[in-house]
């Protein structure tokens, strides 16, 4: 296994286990810890409420259950994909990060939490970073 499958399988480890947090927070008494997030993501415009309604906290379980699906796709495409066809699976990571990073980032301002778009950077660097761009420069 390459540094390069090893960095995303970690990261997509860390990016599971924060999709599960953010999933199992849905459960009133862990909730507080999606609140802190949800306090930084609207600041200084508002902040979460004390307690979610049940249409929040259907988005924060599927918010949550995507983005550890996110998480699981980075570690089955490290472990089977980047051993047999590295270029394809870094192109899956790309593509798919660039896309959500997009969609997510731009609709956040629009929704009036434009700081949730810079924590955003943080997602897609542990996304991105593990993808070693020199080799596919050098292969090119």
């Amino acid at each position: 296994m390459t540094k390069e499958q090893r960095l995303m399988r970690m990261n997509g480890l860390i990016v599971a286990v924060l999709g599960i947090a953010f999933a199992v927070a849905t459960w009133t008494p862990l909730y507080p810890l999606a609140k802190l997030f949800l306090n930084l993501a609207h600041w200084p415009v508002s902040s979460a409420p004390a307690i979610l309604d049940p249409t929040g906290r259907l988005m924060l379980a599927v918010g949550g259950g995507l983005t550890a699906g996110f998480g699981a796709m980075m570690w089955a495409v490290s472990s089977e994909v980047m051993p047999v066809a590295p270029e394809a699976g870094r192109r899956v990571i790309l593509f798919s990060a660039l896309t959500w990073f997009s969609i997510d980032s731009a609709l956040s301002v629009v929704a009036g939490s434009p700081l949730n778009a810079a924590l955003n950077l943080i997602f897609l660097a542990l996304m991105l970073g593990p993808i070693d761009f020199i080799d596919r420069l050098t292969a090119a």
